[in-house]
């Protein structure tokens, strides 16, 4: 039986003796036409020419026996070489006779030569009277010098005639050709169509058949054999697939039941966790879930989470998903509550699971249940207000006290009893200021610290800020500039509020700047907010420092112990995110900080109903 290679040689090699036949044949037509064609023309052609090179000798010759008649000088030389060169191309056109009737014209214009010679020279040597000589050359000499041209024109026709006619027996050639041409192509194209239907019968069809096992394949169906049609190179072929398909039977059997196994181990591990866990697809889809998380959030395998009811939970993975990075909460602000027959918080997590090559193949949920936390919270939130409230009263009395007595008003102190008043007081208000904090700090959380936005100018918002601390700047010796981009516009805000939330950064940028370094505060619009930006060349903030820089009562270990109680930055955060806007900080160490925050801007609508209240 013939191997695949042999019958691909004999289709293949058939074809290519056809082609290499057929290129030979028109190669040899090619050639036999150019030849044919260039000897017709080269022989009509050297004719033509002889004829015309005869007809000026005429020319000449006759301009000379004319002359001759009015006593003019003629150049025996010139009727020589004309004589020479007649004789010379009528010998040439003798011995280039091709066409039927050209030999006979050639004897009559050698006869009429002859005959027109001998006048021409007995006319040139007569010394009869001028009138007998003009008439001889008028009715002698005249008309055979004008046969002889008619005839050497006749064989020009004849040869141009002939010229003309080639296109016919090159027609004639042409048709023949064609004839033959046609026939081959006719034999190649049945040899070609047996050959196409050899290679469909023993090559394509059972290649077809594999094809379509694949697809099967594809589409997860593995119980299926393919027939083996011969022993040639696809018969092994299809023999293979048999056997790589038995292969992936026996490896879907066992990855199944390790796969079960690992599912139903994996689903087992989460269903003891306390806290809800769900893995969720790169489509949204949720693959896997424990009971907690069914229970708790509906969240169970193959829901749909971008559908779901559950938008907070879609809204973290969402993030995940678009960002590729963990979204890992700082407080307990976005704690979800479940109101049922207990009150429950749960803090939501969210981690990408990246395969080798770093492609997201879905996320991990988890949602802990941080009820006691949150309470723990809240009591220590309500507790700091409380006693922020109560110590207030007392310590604005111990103030007055401490003020009344360093004034002197119940009698004179002694100087060491000055200085313990003087450092009671300082006391006093610094314990003053973080009892204030706390406590707007207690309102911004609750919600009680409602806000009274109108519409400012950036730049009045900026100059008033810069204003304020324009004196200690200079006398520190560093530089405070202000930027404001031309677009800024108007901003949606609480005037007091912002303004705390200025002096705070500024004084941050005060404290950590040495003399003669530079402060800058800049102002941009950007869509629906104004961005703000107030940067430092200062000593900076340590990498470690940087997740924690806004949390409550956090201070870096740098810092020193009369810096404050570390509310300052949270109550600037709280502030910022009252008003819808952001606020995150950039820094190197010993290159300076960057806090840059986000304000909404305001509208033709607030600058209008702003007006109208002040009208009313």
């Amino acid at each position: 039986m013939l191997g695949l290679r042999r019958k691909l040689t004999l289709a293949f090699g058939g074809l290519l003796a056809l082609l290499l036949v057929l290129g030979a044949t028109s190669i040899a037509l090619l050639n036999e036409y150019s030849s044919t064609l260039e000897r017709i023309f080269r022989e009509n052609y050297d004719t033509v020419l002889y004829a015309q090179h005869m007809k000026d000798s005429i020319d000449v010759l006759d301009g000379l026996a004319e002359r001759s008649l009015w006593n003019e000088n003629t150049d025996a030389s010139q009727a020589h070489d004309a004589t020479d060169s007649f004789e010379r191309n009528l010998a040439s056109e003798f011995g280039n006779i091709t066409l039927p009737g050209e030999a006979e014209a050639a004897d009559q214009l050698g006869a009429q030569w002859k005959t027109y010679r001998q006048n021409l020279e007995r006319q040139l040597a007569s010394e009869d009277p001028v009138p007998a000589r003009r008439e001889a050359y008028r009715t002698v000499l005249l008309v055979q010098a004008q046969a002889v041209k008619a005839t050497a024109q006749h064989i020009i026709d004849l040869n141009l005639a002939n010229m003309v006619s080639v296109d016919g027996q090159v027609r004639s050639q042409a048709e023949t050709s064609r004839r033959e041409m046609l026939a081959i192509m006719g034999l190649a194209a049945l040899f070609a169509v047996a050959l196409t239907v050899l290679i469909g019968r023993s090559i394509l069809d059972p290649l077809r058949a594999l094809t379509a096992s694949v697809r099967e394949i594809e589409r997860g169906n593995l119980d299926l054999a393919v027939a083996v049609p011969s022993g040639d190179e696809i018969g092994e072929l299809a023999e293979a697939f048999n056997n790589m398909t038995a292969r992936l039977r026996e490896f879907r059997r066992s990855d199944r039941a390790r796969l079960a196994r690992t599912e139903r181990t994996t689903l087992l591990a989460l269903n003891s966790f306390p806290d809800a866990v769900a893995v969720v697809g790169p489509d949204g889809r949720i693959e896997m879930a424990n009971e907690t998380a069914e229970r708790e959030f509906q969240l169970a395998p193959g829901v749909d989470l971008a559908r779901s009811e559950n938008k907070a939970l879609w809204n973290i993975v969402g993030q995940t998903l678009a960002t590729q990075q963990p979204f890992r909460p700082r407080g307990y602000e976005s704690a979800i509550g479940i109101f049922r027959e207990t009150e429950r918080y749960f803090q939501p997590q969210a981690v990408p699971i990246l395969s080798e090559d770093k492609t997201l193949v879905g996320v991990t949920l988890v949602l802990s249940d941080v009820t006691s936390l949150r309470i723990l919270d809240m009591m220590k939130s309500g507790l700091l207000s409380v006693v922020s409230h109560e110590l207030k009263t007392p310590l604005t009395s111990i103030r007055m006290a401490t003020h009344l007595l360093l004034e002197g008003r119940v009698g004179p102190l002694t100087a060491q009893q000055a200085d313990l008043l003087q450092a009671a007081r300082e006391d006093g208000d610094r314990l003053h200021g973080i009892i204030d904090n706390l406590l707007d700090l207690g309102r911004l959380q609750s919600g009680r610290g409602l806000l009274d936005l109108e519409p400012v100018p950036v730049q009045s918002l900026v100059e008033d800020a810069v204003a304020e601390f324009a004196t200690r700047y200079r006398s520190r010796g560093v530089q405070l500039e202000v930027g404001c981009a031309p677009d800024s516009g108007a901003a949606l805000v609480d005037t007091g509020r912002v303004r705390h939330v200025f002096a705070n950064l500024l004084e941050n940028a005060l404290r950590f700047t040495p003399g003669g370094g530079r402060v800058s505060i800049t102002s941009s619009r950007s869509g629906e907010f104004v961005e703000f930006a107030v940067a430092d060349t200062g000593s900076g903030i340590a990498p470690e420092d940087l997740p924690r820089i806004f949390d409550r009562f956090y201070r870096a270990a740098h810092q020193a112990a009369h810096s404050g109680a570390g509310l300052g930055l949270a109550i600037v955060k709280e502030i910022v995110e009252a008003h819808g806007g952001t606020i995150f900080v950039q820094s190197e160490p010993a290159r300076g900080t960057t806090f840059r925050f986000s304000l909404r801007a305001a509208s033709s609508a607030d600058a209008a109903a702003s007006r109208g209240e002040a009208a009313s």
